[in-house]
């Protein structure tokens, strides 16, 4: 019997994409090897039970370097000793060979602009470095694979790549007090997520908006900074487009459900679970034909140049008026994210793991 150790110093902290996943890779994980194997899910601090994920309860073992960065690289690897520790949160500790790390993307590298702080330098530095000592390191696409064999994190063979699940968003239902909130109906807008960080493109949908608007649709920026952050950068949002601030998972799905069509302009994207929690809600998917989302989305979007405005709109406006091409696009999208799923997701990895704890098993 294996003995494995799950780092969750994500507990606690706020949701980010990151942690979202480390949630499901651990539950998937617990529900898979818990019964067969000592497996030990283990966190720096205490914190409320979290609805989305009432069967996470880890131990919880503060040690002498805080919660932080000096716990993960420090206190977790005495409570491992010589565990599988697998780390989901791009990070694991240098002091630890046996461990198994996701690293989610190379963003880092790829847009240093848009991590120019003491994090962006901080990874830049650790990840090769963390790779080098890893047992073996997961990511989320094949596209992600290449980028960090491309910089210098990790080698073909070291790496196993395992596609997200993207079926949470239907575990609420949906909230609509979002649309009334705003003056929203149903078919009437067309819907963004919003981010200030260069490489996210929004303006390229701002652009696309400019009067007049694309089927005559307004622009929904949900989630992410509001407009004076995006004016800041010199990104002009198109009058009348609505910026929602942070909304629920809830609220995320009304808008996904409601809206006409779904943008994703990212330059690049390990995975990106947008577009297809998207497809999960019945909503066509419009996305940039860049980074991992030709992989991900596949023919259940319509990829588009991501700096060709002209392209956005044409893309736009063909999926606000063509019943037919509407209708295609989404008998693909209800097929890709039924491949989706946070099921699926955990059998890849187990089985990437499973070699690992019982290597004749």
């Amino acid at each position: 019997m294996g003995r494995i150790v799950i780092n969750g110093k994500f507990v606690g902290q706020r949701l980010n994409g990151v942690h979202r996943t480390a949630a499901h890779y651990t539950a998937a994980l617990l529900a898979r090897a818990g019964r067969d194997h000592d497996l030990t899910f283990v966190a720096p601090r205490a914190s409320a039970p979290d609805p989305n994920f009432p069967g996470l309860s880890p131990q919880i073992h503060p040690g002498w370097f805080g919660a932080g960065q000096g716990w993960e690289m420090l206190t977790l690897p005495m409570l491992a000793h010589d565990a599988l520790l697998v780390n989901f949160c791009n990070l694991a500790p240098l002091l630890h060979r046996n461990s198994v790390v996701m690293i989610h993307d190379a963003q880092t590298f790829l847009y240093p602009e848009d991590y120019s702080g003491l994090q962006g330098s901080a990874y830049r530095a650790l990840l090769p470095m963390i790779a080098r000592r890893a047992r073996h390191i997961l990511t989320v696409s094949e596209f992600a694979k290449a980028s960090l064999v491309e910089h210098g994190i990790g080698t073909p063979d070291k790496i196993s790549s395992v596609h997200n699940g993207t079926d949470h968003i239907l575990d609420c239902p949906p909230d609509a007090g979002i649309l009334a909130k705003h003056g929203l109906t149903p078919g009437s807008f067309a819907m963004t997520l919003g981010s200030a960080k260069g490489y996210k493109n929004i303006r390229r949908v701002f652009d696309a908006f400019v009067a007049p608007a694309p089927a005559g649709l307004r622009l929904v920026v949900a989630g992410g900074p509001p407009a004076g952050a995006y004016a800041a950068k010199g990104w002009q949002a198109p009058d009348g487009t609505i910026f929602t601030g942070f909304i629920s998972d809830a609220e995320l799905r009304a808008l996904y459900q409601a809206a006409a069509v779904f943008l994703f302009p990212s330059l690049t994207e390990g995975f990106g679970l947008p577009p297809i929690e998207a497809m999960h809600c019945g909503t066509p998917v419009i996305a940039a034909a860049a980074g991992a989302m030709p992989e991900v989305c596949g023919a259940a979007a319509l990829l588009v140049p991501p700096h060709d405005t002209d392209a956005w709109r044409r893309s736009i406006t063909q999926l606000a008026q063509d019943a037919q091409a509407r209708s295609a696009l989404l008998a693909n999208g209800h097929a890709r994210a039924a491949g989706l799923t946070w099921a699926a997701a955990g059998d890849r990895l187990w089985s990437v793991l499973r070699p690992l704890i019982d290597p004749q098993g």
